[in-house]
């Protein structure tokens, strides 16, 4: 990758939102033919795969019938569901969460707060506003 480019999302989120697609489309598919197809590394893969059972969006199943299935329809899921069950609650600056930040400690007031909590916002509704099942193309002749 570019040295000069600095992506938003984890690597995580990102490959945790083409599991889900992929498995919208490969149901069953055991984890390493996931990882294989989307030419992701198998243990990173794995990890991803766990932490999106530990949140309930898929289950793993060993076996002859096994492998990783949705447990929530894509539907009903969002970007923002999926970065958020990887990573958590979304927001642009952690002086958002504090009651004053150094600068409204010293100033009494922080405009650059209150920027990062109007993105905060746009962002959060921009990855809420894309559901997962738009990301898929329709089955063939549907």
């Amino acid at each position: 990758m570019d040295p000069g480019i600095r992506t938003l999302l984890k690597r995580e989120e990102s490959y945790a939102v083409h599991a889900l697609l992929y498995l919208h489309e490969h149901p069953g598919a055991p984890a390493a033919r996931v990882a294989a197809d989307l030419q992701t590394p198998a243990a990173f893969t794995a990890k991803v795969l766990q932490r999106l059972v530990s949140t309930g969006l898929v289950e793993a199943k060993q076996g002859r019938s096994g492998g990783v299935h949705l447990r929530v329809p894509l539907d009903r899921l969002t970007l923002l569901d999926v970065i958020e069950a990887m990573s958590g609650t979304v927001i642009m600056d952690t002086c958002e969460t504090k009651p004053a930040c150094p600068t409204q400690q010293r100033t009494g007031h922080c405009r650059l707060n209150t920027a990062w909590v109007g993105l905060t916002l746009q962002v959060r509704a921009a990855l809420e506003a894309v559901s997962l099942a738009s990301l898929v193309d329709p089955p063939p002749g549907g």
